[in-house]
């Protein structure tokens, strides 16, 4: 990321602070320190205040971390890092008060408070205002997630040249895996690919499955470039489906699309997911459990989350989200139908169409 838009977010933060009544924050959460330093190793703390910004560490990163880093300076620590911390506020005048992630555990709290109790420092747990921060997208990092899905979309078409009667869901989930890596990307989280009745498993594991001449597919993915994740998921047909399967598809295509439609700028998220619900809720499919959607970026799963329970969430642009309804019959099929799409001013943009396997109107895609 840019070393202006690094600034940015450390200037909003410690704004932030100032607000609170806060003399320092700790991020601890790997991707919040990703998001304010660009560092991408793990098992290394942020420490920000009204004075700088320092990214503690130790030598298997530091030399990472000077290539990465932007507007911090980078301490390799010696011993635990708890100690490091402390060394970090040691000094009369230094903060009195630091506020940490609401995500971190419970032990971790434990010990931190442990070490700074000598110096008389409080140790409180502050709101989720990186994770907001976070949920909106700055123009770069939807490129980011853009090019991440074209890579997937790319690494998806290679693998189904291959795709051939008694493959196992293992062995697609391996070719898509590894064709997304030799574009250049990560795996952006576990693979889901579900042969026939395994789709309607939510989260099925790839198993020993094998795809049979007349079958149905469910696949879950996702490229990572620079940390950040698509989320892409299409069902298709091999050879002939029943009219069931083929409706269903229908159904679940009708309503990711009146979801689509509903999303702009200030919306509630509850209304995004019942437009999709109100779509399957008279075909007399049984509704999905899960949420409609949820944002993502340097998570796979970040907020918002679009659910029926959720009446205050209001999304805001710049936001990006998922939308993917599904229709799940247990010992016959499920289907999912998933894509990213930018929360704008005026509407909605779709990042993760591709000509190959996107559709603007209701077309079930039958492999070969």
């Amino acid at each position: 990321m840019e070393q202006r838009m690094i600034s940015g977010r450390l200037r909003r933060l410690r704004n932030r602070l100032r607000e609170q009544k806060l003399d320092g924050l700790l991020i601890t959460k790997v991707e919040n320190v990703r998001y304010l330093t660009n560092f991408s190793g793990h098992d290394s703390w942020v420490l920000l205040t009204a004075r700088g910004c320092v990214l503690l560490t130790d030598s298997r990163y530091t030399e990472q971390a000077r290539g990465e880093c932007s507007g911090c300076r980078i301490v390799e620590r010696k011993g635990p890092i708890t100690q490091a911390l402390a060394g970090q506020l040691n000094g009369a005048g230094g903060p009195r008060r630091i506020g940490t992630e609401p995500s971190i555990s419970v032990a971790t709290l434990r010990k931190i408070k442990s070490a700074l109790r000598p110096q008389k420092i409080s140790v409180i747990t502050a709101g989720t205002w990186l994770e907001q921060a976070r949920s909106v997208k700055d123009p770069p990092e939807a490129a980011l997630i853009r090019r991440a899905a074209r890579i997937a979309w790319d690494g998806l078409h290679a693998s189904l040249a291959h795709l051939q009667t008694g493959m196992t869901e293992q062995q697609l989930t391996a070719r898509l895996e590894y064709e997304i890596r030799m574009r250049g990307a990560k795996v952006g989280f576990e693979t889901i690919i579900a042969f026939g009745p395994n789709g309607s498993r939510n989260h099925h594991q790839p198993s020993g499955r094998k795809l049979r001449s007349r079958d149905t597919i469910l696949i879950d993915f996702g490229a990572a470039v620079d940390g950040y994740t698509c989320d892409i998921t299409r069902s298709f047909g091999r050879g002939q489906v029943t009219k069931e399967y083929e409706r269903a598809w229908e159904t679940v295509w009708a309503a990711q699309q009146a979801a689509i439609g509903k999303i702009c700028d200030g919306v509630c998220a509850a209304e995004i997911d019942a437009a999709a619900r109100q779509v399957i809720e008279p075909s007399g499919f049984p509704l999905y459990g899960h949420g409609t959607g949820h944002g993502l970026g340097l998570e796979v799963h970040e907020i918002p989350f679009l659910s029926p329970l959720d009446k205050k969430t209001r999304l805001t642009a710049g936001q990006i989200i998922t939308i993917e309804p599904g229709i799940y019959l247990p010992g016959k099929f499920g289907i999912r139908i998933e894509d990213d799409v930018l929360v704008t001013k005026k509407g909605a943009a779709v990042l993760t169409r591709d000509r190959r396997y996107g559709f603007s109107e209701p077309r079930l895609r039958i492999l070969k």
